[in-house]
């Protein structure tokens, strides 16, 4: 079936790739402290802009009625209620103004402080509901530097004194840091709390409101400070203070207790360097005695919602929540593709109250059991839900078109991966599926974790004739056990290329499979793993590889997260040994290469730097070997979740004509073929 085609029988065809300016993505949640309503943010694409609008909306909880608060081509995000629940926060954005609104159910009026410079964003209120807390990005200038002499132009150069002096999706970030600041709201005074060289987010309030809790990062990823610690500070007039001096690991996303007397956060206590290889769980802080202790001994999955799609723009979602008054503190936790919602007493008793093939990707709690969730699963990108003390209830419906579209839903299964150890698989067949025909097949691939979340592309490939298998082994992100995750440090392109591998030879056992018209793609980690499969076998008749790892020696220096990541996935880095930073290094084997292969990359990646793509396609175009690069102008690391919506389509778009070109997308009949 061609990409543009419609069935005859009256049925509605699949998805398409310029089928995404018609989603609306549930974003943000915040459900009031009374439980009465809920506000919550909807993003869509606009096509006029090549951007996206994100409007906000409340809900009257009992009787059933949703107003928009924002209209026009805005952008919003940082829902924050008051204490009293009278007043709901938000950053909002109109082009390059910004401003803080504070809208009031009590008389449906709206304020608006305007913000010179960069976003107030990571809203909280304080208890007396004078002022709100957040981080912007602030230029802070080191001791060492000096203003041009007059006379003497002045010189255009980046000073670099920190390791993070880049971040995917925020640019160059070397003379600036997120700081925290407060809001008037009788005035509209800004006011900066912090001024060190550190990053800062997610500010709270403690409940008396005389102190607040939050993260912070420095940029340097060998030291506990590399991956965030929790700070107090008292208000007004205090400096910070870690909260955990002797704390060793991560610890982010604090949240007050009642009485102030203990914080909840996400963490480990794993020595630097840490990397993202090491669980977040739940801990709870004894404020005063300034240590803490984990919560839910036995829980060995990470807290937060790791499931890789196209229809989040952001990932992984590591939070803690505890609403005033309330027993419960509430958090996400991935397992087994799937992203499900519990809560946790300070006892350390806990509990799953949503779950499901699905991925619960954002919630927010009142006290008495009542929370406000987003859920999605394959055949849906996402719903608000109220869960009340076991009961649910659907409040949204947000892509009703979908249901005039047919979508092929994925099949679970399990294979024997090394040493009989089982795999998490999923594939997907074409929408016009029919058994006794052998179909051409897309195997995504990957070194992060697949899901039960809902992803465009799939559909698309569906749509097209294709089948698209997908595994989770060894060395995925989270979902399956620490231990499992960290299966493959030290040995990229090990044992986990083999038990994908093993995984393609379960596949093509199917009789519907077509051996001979195999595709691989993969982006990030994923777009490594397709450089190492078609350096080390000619199974596959063409490849994609998207925003991807090369070179382990140059991917140190080049990326955002490269001085952590090198030697958290292949267990050295170069100057400690060459040879092995090489073995694991992609274009090491690019002799080896035969497969047609497209290079899909941004010229703003910071996380898998541009020079990634470049160097494997001079290599590859010198060789002779046939190869294509395709360089997406002003876009991140992001970019199939959070790009313009023109390049996501296009990029949609050259993978699926990369693949007919070299797959075909006709069905045989297995009986022709003698099979």
């Amino acid at each position: 079936m061609k990409e543009n085609s419609y069935r005859t029988d009256g049925i509605q065809r699949g998805l398409l790739s310029e089928d995404l300016l018609k989603f609306r993505w549930l974003d943000e949640i915040a459900l009031s402290p009374d439980g009465n309503r809920v506000a919550y943010t909807v993003r869509h694409p606009h096509g006029e802009s090549n951007g996206y609008i994100t409007h906000v909306y409340v809900r009257e909880l009992g009787a059933a009625a949703t107003e928009r608060l924002t209209s026009g081509v805005v952008s919003t995000a940082s829902l924050a209620w008051s204490h009293d629940s009278l007043r709901l926060a938000y950053a909002v954005s109109v082009g390059e103004h910004h401003a803080v609104r504070v809208w009031s159910q009590v008389d449906n009026s709206t304020q608006e402080y305007p913000i010179t410079g960069e976003p107030l964003t990571g809203l909280d209120w304080s208890p007396d509901g004078k002022r709100l807390v957040g981080v912007r990005w602030t230029p802070l200038r080191h001791p060492e530097d000096r203003s041009a002499a007059p006379g003497i132009p002045a010189p255009t150069i980046k000073v670099i004194r920190r390791l993070r002096y880049k971040q995917d999706g925020s640019g160059w970030v070397h003379n600036r840091f997120l700081q925290i600041w407060t809001l008037d709201l009788h005035t509209g005074e800004l006011s900066q709390l912090t001024y060190s060289e550190c990053d800062y987010s997610t500010p709270k309030w403690s409940h008396a409101g005389d102190r607040l809790a939050f993260v912070g990062t420095t940029r340097e990823q060998n030291i506990p400070l590399g991956y965030g610690q929790v700070f107090i500070i008292d208000y007004p007039g205090g400096a910070p203070q870690p909260l955990l001096p002797d704390w060793q690991g991560s610890a982010i996303s604090p949240v007050w207790g009642e009485g102030d007397r203990s914080i909840a956060f996400a963490g480990h206590n794993l020595p630097p360097p840490v990397n993202r290889r090491n669980f977040w769980q739940p801990y709870l802080a004894d404020v005063e005695a300034r240590t803490a202790r984990k919560l839910g001994e036995d829980i060995d999955e990470e807290v937060g919602n790791y499931a890789v799609a196209d229809q989040r723009k952001g990932l992984a979602n590591i939070t803690l929540k505890w609403a005033a008054g309330d027993s419960y503190i509430y958090f996400l936790l991935t397992e087994k593709g799937a992203t499900n919602l519990y809560r946790i007493q300070t006892s350390g008793q806990y509990e799953r109250i949503v779950s499901g093939a699905s991925v619960t990707f954002e919630y927010s709690p009142a006290a008495g059991g009542k929370v406000a969730y987003g859920q999605a699963n394959p055949l849906n990108p996402g719903e608000l839900f109220l869960w009340i003390n076991g009961e649910t209830q659907q409040l949204s419906d947000f892509n009703p078109w979908l249901r005039d579209h047919r979508l092929s839903a994925p099949e679970e299964y399990w294979y024997s991966g090394i040493d009989g150890t089982q795999v998490h698989a999923w594939l997907v067949k074409p929408v016009d599926f029919v058994p006794t025909r052998r179909y051409p097949t897309i195997v995504y691939v990957h070194c992060s974790m697949f899901s039960w979340d809902f992803n465009h592309e799939f559909h698309v490939y569906a749509n097209a004739g294709f089948v698209v298998a997908y595994f989770n082994q060894r060395g995925t992100t989270a979902g399956y056990g620490q231990a499992w995750t960290h299966a493959s440090e030290g040995d990229q392109g090990g044992k986990d290329y083999e038990e994908i591998m093993l995984g393609v030879d379960d596949l093509v056992a199917r009789p519907y499979v077509d051996a001979t018209r195999l595709g691989v793609t993969g982006g990030s980690c994923g777009g490594f793993m397709t450089n190492w499969i078609i350096g080390h076998t000619d199974r596959f008749a063409a490849a994609v590889t998207q925003r991807s790892i090369t070179n382990q020696i140059s991917f140190f220096g080049t990326s955002d997260i490269g001085p952590e990541g090198t030697e958290g996935e292949t267990g050295t880095n170069a100057w400690k040994d060459l040879e092995a930073s090489w073995r694991q290094s992609p274009i090491a084997y690019a002799a080896n290469i035969h497969t047609p292969l497209l290079i899909l990359h941004a010229d703003q990646d910071y996380r898998c730097a541009l020079d990634q793509a470049e160097q494997l396609f001079a290599v590859l175009r010198w060789m002779g070997k046939t190869v294509e690069m395709v360089i997406f102008e002003g876009e991140n690391h992001g970019l199939t979740r959070g790009g313009r919506p023109g390049n996501r389509i296009e990029h949609q778009r050259r993978i699926l004509g990369w693949f007919q070109k070299y797959l075909g997308t006709h069905a045989a009949r297995i009986e022709a073929e003698g099979a």
